[in-house]
């Protein structure tokens, strides 16, 4: 599937800082914050403390990171506030509230990564809202399967509350 461009990771990380917006924190375990990907190998969903992945109940947000691939962009946070729209600009991966993931990350060494596959006889990456484990499978067409199930070790804290926005004053 062609999607259009957008900016890569780093301008979009240097865009939200120069709009005086900051991203939330991780709430992925540091403990269990790892997909893995048989073409490009590990991908780290909380690659430190203050960077990483935020779960939310209607979207995700953040960066995660690839040794072999950089940073690959989740979104920034919907432009209505609750999903993104995957049009335009509004790019990102959407959260049903179910745990059932939906839309596309972005890399710019990688492009696209789709979040349900399950039009094209694939699965959907899903998240056990109330124990934080992972399952699924993303698709790439540049880079293949990312499993981000629960036996590689993603997992977020259902506990921890996150704020969707965040502005620096």
């Amino acid at each position: 599937m062609k999607r259009t461009s957008i900016a890569g990771a780093g301008a979009a990380a240097l865009f939200l800082l120069g709009a005086g917006i900051a991203l939330p924190q991780s709430n992925i375990d540091p403990d269990a914050a790892l997909a893995w990907g048989e073409n490009i190998g590990w991908i780290n969903l909380r690659p430190s403390s203050a960077d990483g992945v935020a779960v939310t109940a209607d979207h995700l947000s953040g960066f995660a990171w690839g040794e072999n691939v950089g940073w690959i962009w989740f979104g920034d946070g919907p432009e209505n506030g609750s999903f993104y729209t995957n049009d335009g600009t509004d790019h990102g991966v959407n959260n049903d509230g179910n745990g059932n993931l939906s839309g596309y990350a972005w890399g710019e060494n990688i492009g696209w990564i789709l979040f349900d596959t399950t039009s094209v006889g694939g699965s959907q990456v899903n998240i056990n809202m109330t124990t934080g484990d992972f399952s699924g499978f993303a698709w790439g067409e540049n880079v293949g399967w990312i499993n981000f199930g629960h036996d590689y070790g993603v997992r977020f804290l259902p506990e921890t509350s996150v704020q969707d926005w965040t502005l620096l004053e």
